[in-house]
């Protein structure tokens, strides 16, 4: 009878163990599935925005998350053994969203989506840091990144705003900003 006892207390425990790990890879596996959803908005919102920004900053911007995000999703679609999925149609609804706008106005709610999605993403990658999941690592090593990303973000922004409050009307950043020999209104190209 003990013998029994043992070998049910055993099974159980390995039973225990098993459930745990399971659950322990499954909290990563909702960060990576996570992470890569957003991620992937995040290309598709950046190529969107080198098409259709008004201003240099962020069509800049956008080139740069493009490239960084891309490298980003190439690294947890490796860490979870899974691709990188595409937009979903939610996603792609607030992507036409912010497409319906042109010029200045495309700019400023790109780059509000853009403050919105990294501060999303960054309490995304803090929690899982915090884990012991087998996302904590990615995660960890990510944040710094994506940290940076919003302040590029942020700095766009201001600078948006401030150029506004001037009434300079010129986006993000101008493109038609005064440089030596041009005359106002002009690029340069003209001159």
């Amino acid at each position: 009878m003990l013998g029994r006892i043992i070998k049910l207390a055993v099974v159980a425990g390995a039973g225990y163990a098993a459930w745990k790990a399971y659950a322990d890879r499954g909290a990563g596996g909702d960060f990576f599935a996570q992470a890569l959803r957003e991620g992937a908005l995040e290309v598709e919102s950046a190529r969107s925005a080198q098409l259709r920004g008004a201003s240099t900053g962020v069509r800049r911007l956008a080139q740069h998350m493009e490239h960084a995000h891309g490298t980003i999703n190439k690294r947890l679609s490796e860490e979870a053994g899974t691709e990188v999925p595409v937009p979903d149609d939610a996603q792609r609804a607030a992507l036409h969203a912010i497409e319906a706008h042109q010029g200045d106005a495309y700019d400023q709610a790109w780059l509000r989506h853009e403050a919105d999605a990294h501060a999303r993403a960054i309490r995304l990658y803090e929690r899982a840091a915090k884990g012991k999941g087998p996302g904590a690592d990615v995660a960890s090593e990510l944040l710094p990144e994506l940290r940076a990303h919003a302040e590029e973000i942020t700095a766009l922004r201001e600078g948006a705003t401030a150029q506004a409050g001037n009434g300079s009307g010129g986006g993000a950043t101008d493109d038609r900003q005064a440089r030596p020999g041009n005359t106002p209104g002009t690029t340069g190209a003209e001159a």
